[in-house]
């Protein structure tokens, strides 16, 4: 018998393509990489609305943030350390014309200004007087200032006496011919026509603070008079004592500073509560050691010699009882 062979099984067609993968199958229009960015920034929108929602209810309470700290030199937060007016308020005038040039506001103060020359060659005389040898000059400010005293005690404040008979004139110490402090542009006498001094002050009584923290004398003529209020202690103002004008050659040899400002020497009178004096200017004595402290400064300011400067001015500064006082300005001989 022959075997048979078996009849081969039918194949099985082909429906269609292979199955797509996974990422070909949501990724035919970039789906799957859309949807992902989607939820990134719905989460990232929620974060930010619950962060920012937190400190919105923590700026609610109290500001318990830290104090800023800046660093400052110690003199302050100005070039001098003295401080700014403030900018709201009203300023008070008398304030106003304390803190004037002092230059022009003495000036300003003479009854008849266009005097200032022949106010300034009467000075010029009486100087020459009391020192020949010195070619000292007269700032206008100290003209002014020194015109508002009666002659008498403007010449004993300067160290004039005249001599008797047809002598020189003496000084202050009696000897012929020389004035306080010695002779020229170098001594007391030509550092008091020259000198300048600026105050910042508040009131009356800051003023004589401010002088007391220099240990300044007061000394206020009396017009009319032979006699001057003069008053040693600024700490102890009540005790003051009345001089005539002949006890006054004492302090030429010192250095002076003369406010004739009507207003100011009103504020300083009141401010001391000396009544019935109707004075026109008042004037500061100082130590010789601030004389030679100034001296010193004016010097090394340009490194000029006393005799090559026609006027220096000084700014006095004050802050907790102590002073200082640097030089604000310095004009040179021409």
């Amino acid at each position: 018998m022959s075997a048979t062979a078996p009849e081969p099984e039918e194949a099985t067609p082909l429906v269609g393509p292979p199955e797509e993968e996974f990422w070909e199958r949501y990724n035919s229009h970039l789906e799957f990489p859309l949807s992902c960015v989607g939820s990134v920034l719905y989460h990232v929108v929620i974060a930010s609305v619950i962060i920012f929602g937190f400190l919105a209810l923590l700026k609610m309470g109290a500001d318990k943030s830290s104090v800023g700290v800046k660093l400052m030199g110690l003199d302050g937060m100005d070039e001098f350390g003295a401080g700014s007016m403030g900018s709201g308020g009203q300023a008070d005038p008398l304030v106003e014309r304390m803190n004037e040039d002092p230059a022009t506001a003495a000036v300003a103060s003479l009854a008849d200004p266009s005097k200032l020359p022949e106010i300034k060659e009467e000075m010029q005389k009486t100087i020459r007087l009391i020192d020949p040898t010195g070619n000292l000059p007269v700032t206008n400010a100290n003209a002014a200032a020194y015109a508002g005293l009666d002659k008498a005690v403007r010449d004993r404040l300067l160290g004039a006496n005249r001599g008797e008979g047809p002598g020189k004139g003496k000084g202050a110490d009696g000897s012929q011919g020389t004035g306080p402090g010695g002779t020229g542009a170098n001594s007391t006498l030509g550092r008091n026509m020259r000198w300048t001094l600026r105050f910042k002050v508040e009131s009356g009584r800051d003023y004589l603070n401010q002088l007391k923290a220099m240990g300044a004398k007061i000394l206020i003529p009396i017009p009319n008079t032979d006699n001057s209020i003069i008053i040693e202690d600024l700490g102890n103002p009540s005790q003051r004592r009345t001089v005539p004008s002949n006890d006054l050659g004492k302090y030429a040899g010192l250095l002076k500073f003369v406010d004739n400002r009507r207003d100011v020497v009103n504020g300083v009178l009141g401010t001391l509560d000396i009544k019935d004096v109707n004075a026109t200017a008042f004037c500061a004595v100082f130590t010789k050691e601030i004389e030679a402290d100034l001296a010193r400064k004016e010097t090394n300011f340009r490194n000029r010699r006393p005799e090559d400067i026609e006027e220096t001015v000084f700014r006095v500064i004050v802050r907790g009882g102590e002073f200082e006082v640097v030089v604000d300005e310095q004009k040179a001989k021409r």
